[in-house]
């Protein structure tokens, strides 16, 4: 039997490691936004995938509840109510993942994140007035990017966990 603290650690863990992940683009300013979303976007898909599967518990959403929060705080989310939609699609994709982890309908998971970020920033830019240009670059980072790097996530999830201890 596990010690019952180790889900804890783990998830700690994981969370040190994708705010760690997310503050990567304000140590390399330079890097083209794109390049980051992409690059940052995969990695972090990653660890929530693996969170899921190695913690299988509620530790994970929180975990992907908190990343938007500190992505708002580094100014990467340009609206406080982006916040929630962020983290909710965080964690659908997480859980979705996880539960499809071994169909090969698993890759519906980034599909399934990038209509819920899709959809509710539209809602949120209904409500919210942006400038035009901003608007577009929100629209655009929350819509088929989401597929790729949900999809990239999921692959590097599937290297990793082949070779973490779980």
């Amino acid at each position: 039997m596990e010690p019952f603290w180790k889900n804890y650690v783990y998830a700690a863990l994981f969370l040190a490691v994708a705010v760690a992940i997310q503050s990567i683009r304000l140590a390399f300013p330079m890097v083209p936004g794109p390049v980051n979303m992409f690059f940052i976007g995969s990695l972090v898909n990653a660890v929530l995938v693996v969170a899921m599967c190695v913690t299988q518990r509620a530790w994970t959403a929180v975990i992907g509840i908190f990343l938007p929060v500190i992505a708002f705080l580094q100014g990467q989310l340009p609206v406080a109510p982006m916040i929630p939609v962020v983290g909710f699609g965080n964690v659908v994709f997480a859980l979705v993942a996880w539960k499809l982890w071994r169909s090969r309908f698993v890759w519906l998971a980034p599909a399934i994140k990038a209509g819920i970020l899709y959809g509710g920033t539209m809602l949120v830019l209904s409500l919210v007035d942006l400038p035009v240009r901003l608007s577009g670059v929100l629209s655009f980072m929350m819509g088929w990017p989401q597929i790729i790097t949900g999809g990239l996530g999921i692959f590097l999830a599937r290297i990793l966990l082949l070779r973490l201890p779980h």
